[in-house]
């Protein structure tokens, strides 16, 4: 497959997309994205990832949106000039202003859309982590281009031969460096509430149905770090990786327990995935 990217109407090579500078993702992160996977020439959940978008593209203010047809039919030709098989699709709103300046006086909104080549997981996969202080600002329900926290835990975590960070707060964990964090306890699945602490994972949410088809109860309260060391299993979900499981934490090992269950969980996640593009199947009548 090749690489390709949209940006407001054109179609170039990934390598070849230019942005201009009058772009407010450059300056100032003035920026809301989503990412969703895909196979054989279909996006995965693409109604609930485009949902989210546009829920955070209107509560930072901006206007003029494009429609989600508009999005749709480029995602598509995207997917069709990459020949994309296994692939990860970015898509990106962005404010523009003609001149650098903090207050955003113009409703113009960018449209930037990538579509590279990635792995889907087949099968559950285990990782290690350090646990780190959140050092993120205030918005982190909302998904914008604001990465750098993320960035710089991630490669604190790299440098202590983790591959991920979780973060915490005064001992209460959020999320991970670029992922959800759950834990399971006693056959019940716990979640972060849904605050502004961590953002709304899709994936996270797919996990809390999952486990409700498969009988494990739901609870979302605030637990903290130790409770890590004493769970069943460490969840950690995002949309490219699916689920994963932790193994160690701060190079201490962790109860395994719950493994089978989470084999159960995963396999179940990956199988409700294929099946809902059926619909996207139907509503677009593409072909693998």
């Amino acid at each position: 497959m090749i690489d390709y990217a949209y940006y407001n109407g054109v179609f170039t090579p990934y390598d070849a997309c230019a942005i201009p500078i009058s772009d407010r993702s450059i300056f100032f992160a003035d920026a809301v994205y989503d990412v969703m996977i895909g196979r054989c020439g279909i996006p995965y959940q693409m109604d609930e990832h485009l949902s989210r978008l546009f829920d955070n593209a209107t509560m930072i203010g901006f206007k003029n949106l494009p429609c989600q047809a508009v999005i749709e039919e480029a995602v598509l030709e995207l997917i069709r000039l990459s020949g994309a098989d296994n692939f990860v699709l970015y898509i990106q709103l962005s404010a523009n202003e003609m001149r650098r300046k903090h207050l955003r006086t113009e409703n113009g909104v960018n449209l930037l859309i990538t579509v590279t080549e990635c792995m889907i997981p087949d099968k559950l996969e285990t990782v290690d982590a350090v646990t780190l202080p959140d050092k993120r600002y205030d918005y982190c329900n909302l998904k914008t281009t604001n990465l750098l926290p993320a960035v710089l835990s991630m490669r604190e975590a790299f440098e202590s031969c983790a591959d991920l960070a979780i973060q915490q707060k005064d001992g209460i964990v959020t999320e991970c460096s670029a992922a959800n964090i759950s834990i399971i306890k006693g056959n019940q699945l716990i979640t972060h509430p849904l605050d502004s602490s961590i953002l709304p994972g899709i994936s996270e949410r797919n996990l809390v149905k999952v486990c409700a088809s498969l009988g494990i109860p739901h609870i979302r309260r605030e637990f903290k770090v130790c409770e890590l060391f004493d769970a069943d299993a460490v969840l950690i979900t995002s949309t490219t990786k699916l689920m994963k499981v932790c193994k160690r934490i701060n190079g201490s090992e962790l109860c395994t327990s719950g493994m089978r269950a989470a084999e159960r969980i995963f396999e179940k996640m990956r199988k409700d995935l294929f099946d809902k593009t059926q619909h996207f199947l139907k509503k677009n009548t593409i072909m693998c």
